[in-house]
């Protein structure tokens, strides 16, 4: 079956959240085709890992202020503070028999392809386990997985332009300030595309595309209007909700 690559779709954080859900659950009873997809948001986000407390990842009175949606993901690790036109995020819905049973490979095996694109473009990345990909300045990005009985979902957050002293106001709880130290400790940790090549986003992207493609004899695809009306139903109903989102 030929992959697809979708690149197309500006959605709330909430919506983008529920598509991972809909495109995750129709690969699983065998109504997709293994699927590439770019995200593009309209607002500054927070994307929540599933096993997160709301109150101890964020500063909560800073994102209320400010109107940035904190949206519980379906997959666990960290919390990500996420701008439009700042990271670029990518989603792998994959068959569970193309993907490797051991999870430590699989995190290797998915993004590789990701890497020898950045490469492309002029990044010194690699990757480093268990699921990040990094540049000998910092991280350039994470990953994060869900399994189902036929299906895996695999995605990727990754910065190209981030704002550092505003992802710590978002992220840090407690400080009204954000200090020099700070900012200095957290550019150590994350390394921004932009600060290491020229290339602009689309390139970045078009050269993800581009090595994917070739990889995987993939062609470009869109997501189906009853897919999208499936996920804002489900933002709505769920990834919307403090029900679901402050749960923890």
């Amino acid at each position: 079956m030929t992959a697809r690559i979708v690149d197309a779709g500006t959605y709330s954080e909430p919506v983008q959240q529920a598509l991972e859900g809909v495109l995750t659950d129709r690969l699983d009873a065998g109504e997709l085709e293994p699927t590439l997809r770019f995200w593009y948001r309209d607002a500054p986000a927070v994307a929540l890992g599933r096993f997160q407390a709301y109150a101890d990842e964020v500063a909560v009175d800073y994102v209320a202020e400010h109107d940035i949606d904190v949206v519980r993901r379906l997959t666990g690790g960290g919390a990500m503070y996420v701008q439009p036109g700042a990271v670029i995020t990518y989603s792998l819905y994959l068959p569970h028999e193309q993907v490797s049973a051991d999870i430590e490979a699989s995190y290797a095996e998915l993004d590789q392809w990701a890497i020898d694109a950045l490469r492309s473009v002029g990044l010194d990345v690699s990757h480093e386990p268990l699921n990040d990909i990094s540049h000998p300045e910092g991280k350039i990005g994470g990953s994060a997985q869900l399994r189902t009985d036929n299906a895996v979902l695999h995605h990727t957050t990754m910065s190209y332009d981030l704002d550092i002293p505003e992802m710590l106001r978002v992220l840090r709880i407690g400080e009204e300030k954000v200090s020099d130290k700070a900012i200095k400790s957290a550019e150590k940790r994350v390394a921004r595309m932009t600060d290491h090549v020229d290339a602009s986003r689309p390139d970045v992207i078009e050269a993800l595309k581009s090595t994917f493609a070739d990889r995987f004899d993939a062609e470009a695809g869109e997501l189906s209007s009853d897919v999208v009306a499936e996920a804002r139903e489900r933002a709505a109903d769920r990834f919307g909700t403090d029900a679901w989102n402050r749960q923890l």
